[in-house]
């Protein structure tokens, strides 16, 4: 009998731990039952309502397709086209923002004339072609100006934009960082003190391939405690605020449509792809498809 109760009490302190586990998650409820699974206590995810829109489909796009996607829903963005109009912007160099300076410029540019640094196989032949180099981009009332982008930076104000890309991203929490091998920060040193003293629109143009389920800010810390290189030093990570705008806030530009990110990779080109869901009126799906569909082939960045 003793150890009836014994067993009584540990399983209800079982069923006590149980109950306050799933009190941690929010179940969305619709007339049909379980509809999705919101946030968990304690982050930023979104919460969808995956029965909303009437039709669907889904997509996959390689990291080429992806940066030609972010550059165009860039281009008809509303504060980048408000700013065009009346303000100032600067686009830092980088291989998605080369995508944006042409779609912004309506031109094409070489592979390697508007990007520093970049990440390739560690035994590729392939080479960013370095014959042609060019400024960073500096835009007053959307015409190019021949001058540095330090030159402008002082006369920049609350509303006018900072573009420049990241090495990694975590979507749901909204955060972003750079890997900094330059002792000073290089151009996001340059930039980002006074995007933050200004109030500047920073807007980070960055593919989904980037995509990571740590906190940035966490591994930001982690990546400068002192150690010893092995080969070649490691770069640090600068865990940055801004806009991310991503696969899923371009579609939303061409379409009134809800789009997930709804799988990671793939094969024969695909590598580094990214699958997205996308639902809607049948209406709005087939517009934001049209857009996809437009810039499927896209070559690879260096071929």
């Amino acid at each position: 009998m003793k150890s009836d109760r014994i067993l009584n009490i540990i399983l209800a302190i079982a069923l006590l731990i149980l109950i306050v586990k799933i009190n941690k998650y929010d179940f969305l409820k619709s007339q049909d039952g379980v509809v999705g699974v919101a946030q968990v206590e304690g982050t930023a995810d979104k919460a969808y309502d995956l029965k909303s829109g009437t039709h669907q489909t889904w997509v996959s796009l390689t990291v080429a397709e992806s940066k030609r996607l972010i550059a165009k829903g860039l281009a008809i963005y509303p504060p980048v086209i408000e700013c065009m109009k009346h303000g100032k912007l600067i686009l830092a160099k980088g291989t998605t923002n080369t995508y944006v300076a042409e779609e912004l410029i309506h031109d094409s540019l070489t592979n390697g004339e508007y990007v520093l640094g970049y990440i390739s196989p560690a035994k590729s032949t392939k080479k960013v072609d370095r014959s042609k180099k060019r400024n960073e981009m500096v835009f007053v009332n959307g015409a190019i100006q021949d001058i540095s982008y330090k030159e402008i930076l002082p006369e920049m104000e609350e509303g006018d934009i900072v573009m420049k890309g990241a090495n990694i991203i975590n979507h749901s929490k909204g955060q972003a960082a750079i890997m900094i091998g330059h002792p000073t920060g290089g151009t996001i040193g340059n930039l980002y003190p006074i995007i933050q003293e200004k109030k500047l629109r920073y807007i980070i143009p960055v593919g989904l391939e980037k995509e990571s389920s740590q906190d940035l800010n966490i591994i930001g810390e982690y990546s400068k405690i002192d150690h010893e290189n092995i080969k070649r030093k490691t770069p640090w990570l600068w865990s940055v605020k801004g806009e991310l705008f991503t696969e899923i806030e371009a579609i939303k530009q061409f379409a009134d449509v809800e789009a997930l990110h709804y799988g990671s990779g793939g094969i024969g080109g695909a590598e580094g792809a990214v699958s997205i869901l996308i639902r809607g009126s049948e209406t709005e799906v087939n517009k934001a498809l049209n857009v996809i569909e437009s810039i499927q082939g896209e070559p690879a960045f260096i071929k």
